[in-house]
């Protein structure tokens, strides 16, 4: 039975059931993608190595780094950060290759992904890094861990600047429509106007034309009056 397309990532064709989908307006369409779709359509409006959404913009030219084959904008400190993470190792890995340019994660690996699942039960003893369970439709339970969670907290908030901006765009659009709607209507009034002006012009001229035919106007018995 074919699958709801609701229920599916509009890009990967992930299934609403493992992974949670975002609403997002995206190249003009309003599409559900999930986390990992997110991230990776939307380069440039957060760091693929911290996560952190450029909210309202992106850092100083001074402190970033651009990724050489995508919009991708990287901090600096994240470029050359020593962190053991797989985003942070990745990048690491993509910087050696280039002392002068530099490749984000998901350009530099094929197979990179933003957001992991899986089944595994989570740690405790106070692991950081333990898997979070998160709830979807209160139906399955999917656990992630602090990265991917990081990542969800990151196409969440894409995900709600996409549909911000697409709400003032729909605004303005509502606006336009109203604006032009009204000024048809002031053209279509002054057109009939005009029409019933020109009638009444026809008109008048027309009994002119009959009572000059007809010798001028007349007094009751017959004859025509005379100026």
């Amino acid at each position: 039975m074919k699958r709801d397309q609701q229920s599916e990532c509009g890009v990967c064709g992930s299934s609403s059931e493992r992974l949670l989908l975002h609403n997002v307006r995206h190249r003009g369409t309003y599409r559900r993608l999930c986390s990992n779709c997110v991230l990776k359509t939307h380069q440039g409006l957060f760091c693929p190595i911290c996560l952190q959404v450029y909210d309202p913009s992106p850092p100083p030219p001074n402190a970033r780094r651009i990724c050489a084959k995508c919009p991708s904008i990287i901090h600096s400190s994240c470029s050359s950060s020593s962190s053991s993470s797989a985003i942070a190792a990745a990048a690491a890995a993509a910087a050696a290759t280039s002392s002068s340019s530099f490749i984000c994660p998901p350009c530099s690996n094929p197979n990179f992904t933003f957001y992991n699942v899986n089944n595994k039960k989570p740690k405790v003893n106070g692991d950081t890094t333990a898997p979070a369970r998160v709830s979807n439709n209160d139906v399955n339970e999917i656990l992630v861990d602090v990265g991917s969670a990081k990542a969800l907290v990151a196409a969440a908030k894409i995900a709600a600047l996409s549909m911000s901006k697409a709400a003032a765009v729909a605004r303005v659009e509502a606006e336009r429509r109203v604006k032009e709607a009204a000024l048809a209507k002031k053209r279509a009034r002054e057109a009939l106007e005009r029409l019933l002006n020109l009638a009444a012009e026809e008109k008048k001229g027309k009994l002119a034309r009959v009572d000059g035919n007809n010798g001028g106007p007349k007094n009751s018995n017959g004859f025509t009056l005379g100026n």
